[in-house]
C-alpha cells in the first residue's frame, strides 16, 4: 500500500494549519498534492447528517467502480457501516478529530476537517491509499480499525512515516499596492 501518501497530505495538512486548530480549504494548493491528487477527496457537511463528496480523485472513483462526486461520503462502506462512518464524521468535525482508518479490502485511508472561509468547520480532506487494479474492485470499504486524534490548536499531529511532498511552507505575505482604479467594476457579455 502507498502509505507514504496518505502520510505526505497529513504532513501537508499540518503545515497548512500552522497553529491554527484546522486550516481553510481555500488553502489547498492542487499542485503541490500532485503525487496523491488521484488519491485524495473532499468532502463537504451540507448539513451535519448530509456529508457528501465535493471531489474525488480517480483512484478512489475506480475501486467504487463509479463517479464518487455528489455521493454522501458513506457511499464508499459496505451497508453495515455507514452509520457508525457516519457518526464518526460528524464527530472529526464537530470536536475536531483526525481520523486514520484501516479498511478492508486492503486500504488506509485519513481524514482530516478543515474549515471555510467563515472559519465553519464543514469540509474534510481525504486520502485513500489503495491499489484500484486489486481483484476485490469495484467493490465497498468495511472498517477494520479506525483511530482518532483530538486536535489541539497549539500542539502538532505528528505523522508516524516521514515522507516527501513539498518544501516547507511560507507565510502568506498580502501586497501593500491597493487598487487606484476609480472605474466601476463592470461585465461584459460575449456572444
Amino acid at each position: 500500500m502507498k502509505t507514504d501518501i496518505t502520510q505526505g497530505v497529513l504532513i501537508y495538512w499540518q503545515g497548512l494549519r500552522q497553529g491554527r486548530l484546522v486550516p481553510k480549504s481555500s488553502e489547498i494548493e492542487t499542485c503541490v498534492l500532485h503525487k496523491s491528487l488521484n488519491y485524495t477527496f473532499i468532502l463537504k457537511a451540507i448539513t451535519p447528517d448530509n456529508i457528501r463528496f465535493r471531489l474525488a480523485g480517480s483512484k478512489l472513483c475506480d475501486c467504487m467502480g463509479m463517479e464518487m462526486r455528489g455521493m454522501p461520503a458513506y457511499a464508499m462502506l459496505k451497508i453495515t457501516g455507514r452509520s457508525r462512518f457516519n457518526e464518526m464524521l460528524q464527530s472529526s468535525l464537530s470536536r475536531p478529530e483526525v481520523l486514520d482508518f484501516q479498511l478492508a479490502p486492503a486500504a488506509r485511508m485519513i481524514l482530516l476537517p478543515m474549515a471555510d472561509d467563515n472559519n465553519t468547520i464543514n469540509r474534510i480532506l481525504g486520502c485513500i491509499s489503495v491499489d484500484p487494479k486489486r481483484p476485490d474492485f469495484p467493490a465497498r470499504f468495511c472498517i477494520r480499525s479506525v483511530m482518532k486524534t483530538r486536535i489541539n490548536a497549539t500542539k502538532p499531529i505528528t505523522p508516524k512515516l516521514m515522507s516527501e511532498l513539498a518544501e516547507d511552507q511560507q507565510p502568506f505575505a498580502p501586497g501593500t499596492k491597493k487598487a487606484t482604479s476609480t472605474k466601476p467594476p463592470f461585465l461584459r457579455i460575449i456572444k
